[in-house]
């Protein structure tokens, strides 16, 4: 009788042990299955012509880090933020980004199961700023052609803020020569990935864009046969 008891115990024990670990279990996943709780607090840090800076509180989970995705208006395609619980959305004028517009923001937060959690919505605008481009650069000429290769010089534009000049029409193209008036486009001597090739002919152009990413009209154009 001593030794059925004992055997009795003995699978008792082992039932209960089993439900025990079977009942922390489902517990465990729950908590896992529960995603990263939703990162609160959407807010705009600051907010001028060519900067929104968003930030919001973080979001916990027991399944890992946490990477947050922010969205605006109705694009597919988020912004990425990494870990970080604030961004800078700067101005950019191919997706609606300019000064004086107003979007909507939302931030998703997904932990390393994949599950994901969504913050409140946000509506927040760009500050009033330079909507106008600079005028064209003018008076597009040659003023070299050489073994160095080919000189270009144009007349400035004008704007409200510095401008930046691009030259198309090269390898590369278009090339961000800074605010001078002159460049030379390199031989494929001395570049041998952007540069020109002897007895090639290239027709250039040149455009100005402004500090709030105005663009201008481009300039006349102009054909030359590079000599090499």
């Amino acid at each position: 009788m001593r030794s059925m008891a004992r055997k009795w115990k003995g699978l008792a024990a082992a039932l209960l042990g089993g439900a025990v670990v079977f009942m922390a279990a489902p517990a465990a996943m729950a908590a896992n299955g529960a995603g990263p709780t939703p990162p609160a607090n959407l807010h705009t840090v600051s907010a001028t012509s060519t900067d929104i800076v968003l930030a919001w509180d973080a979001s916990t989970s027991k399944s890992g880090g946490i990477n947050y995705a922010i969205f605006f208006d109705n694009n597919p395609t988020p912004f990425q933020a990494s870990g970080n619980t604030q961004f800078d959305v700067h101005l950019n004028r191919a997706i609606g980004m300019t000064p004086g517009s107003t979007h909507t923001f939302q931030v998703r937060a997904e932990d390393g199961t994949g599950k994901a959690s969504f913050s409140n919505k946000l509506t927040a605008s760009f500050a009033p700023g330079d909507n106008t481009p600079p005028t064209a650069p003018a008076n597009l000429h040659v003023v070299s052609n050489d073994s160095r290769g080919v000189g270009l010089a144009w007349d400035p534009s004008t704007d409200e803020s510095p401008v930046s000049y691009f030259v198309d029409g090269g390898p590369c193209s278009p090339m961000q020569v800074g605010s001078a008036t002159q460049f030379t486009w390199p031989s494929i001597s001395t570049d041998p990935v952007c540069g020109l090739q002897p007895g090639t002919t290239y027709t250039f152009s040149v455009r100005a864009r402004d500090s709030f990413d105005n663009d201008s009209a481009f300039s006349n154009s102009v054909t030359v046969t590079f000599n090499g």
